[in-house]
């Protein structure tokens, strides 16, 4: 954890504060700094599970303050590339003595404690470990010589209650992970993998082979649950009028403002509301592209060049960032 946080200099003098033109600049100025602050600690802190807890630490002190999706936008531009790869290393071990569970547990921790979307928290959970774990699971009862049906069982139950809880003690990640269907499935098919074990029906058992984990991970869990929710899906790599009649969008900004945040997290690029001075541009919301302030008008997208608005495609623009 940093030595002299932040907040312990700020936060103390907020309620003395009266000028609240300068406050909406000063919020920018601390959210850029927490990003510099996590950034430093990703850099100097090489055991991950402490890098994740000194980010717990760091972030929770401005929860009161910063909007929830200023918070989750932070984690998802600093922390969550790195529990992706931390969680892509664990291995799925069979034997559940043998398993390691800091590195999940430090996520279970870190969503209930309110900094990261459920979204990306179930997108990690999918594309991280449960594939893993299905395919682990999968490949367990493909044992014929040494079968193990009292192993596999256990396999099974221990990872299920292990994600699920109990219902009368949940947490909030055990009862998020319980509403997702995804992942529902998962389990399912793990089940019905060995009941046909036990009935020795290898048509059933084939139809729930799970994918190989080498071809899932969280992006593509998170571009999945994304495309999902949403019942019209725009064309995200090119923005102007042309693309604008073919996507069929209905011209809510809301919407379109969410295909462009998915594909400035497809290319690592960070995407959030601009706060302060300069935050609309004639009664619009601008945000930020990586560096770049952008608005949208009628679907097209702007970034300013110089001292003028000009539109400009996705694809320019991360180019540009």
């Amino acid at each position: 954890v940093v030595s002299n946080p932040m907040h312990r200099w700020i936060l103390p003098w907020l309620p003395y504060f009266r000028n609240e033109s300068a406050l909406g600049t000063m919020f920018t100025d601390i959210r850029r700094s927490l990003k510099k602050t996590l950034s430093f600690i990703s850099k100097h802190e090489p055991d991950d599970v402490a890098f994740f807890r000194s980010c717990i630490a760091t972030l929770s002190a401005w929860q009161k303050l910063f909007e929830e999706s200023t918070i989750f936008s932070l984690t998802s531009e600093s922390v969550t590339p790195r529990f992706a790869r931390c969680l892509a290393r664990v291995p799925i071990e069979f034997s559940n003595d043998k398993q390691l569970w800091d590195q999940i547990n430090t996520l279970f921790d870190y969503f209930d404690a309110g900094l990261m979307s459920e979204d990306e928290f179930l997108s990690l959970m999918e594309g991280e470990i449960l594939a893993s774990w299905a395919y682990t699971l999968h490949c367990a009862t493909l044992e014929e010589k040494q079968l193990n049906l009292s192993g596999i069982a256990k396999f099974y139950s221990v990872w299920k209650e292990r994600v699920f809880g109990q219902l009368s003690k949940c947490t909030k990640s055990q009862l998020a992970l319980r509403g997702d269907l995804m992942l529902c499935r998962l389990f399912y098919g793990g089940l019905e993998m060995i009941r046909a074990l036990i009935d020795s029906d290898k048509a059933r058992h084939s139809r729930f082979m799970p994918p190989n984990p080498q071809d899932c991970n969280y992006r593509i869990a998170l571009m999945h649950r994304s495309k999902a929710k949403k019942p019209v899906q725009a064309q995200p790599n090119v923005v102007s009028s042309q693309s604008q009649r073919k996507s069929q969008v209905n011209g809510n900004v809301a919407s379109f403002a969410e295909v462009v945040g998915d594909f400035a997290r497809q290319h690592d690029i960070s995407f959030y509301p601009k706060v302060g001075s300069n935050s609309t541009k004639d009664g619009k919301k601008v945000f930020m592209f990586g560096d770049h302030p952008v608005y949208f008008d009628n679907n097209v997208l702007f970034t300013l060049r110089g001292a003028a608005w000009q539109p400009i495609s996705l694809e320019h623009l991360a180019q540009a960032s």
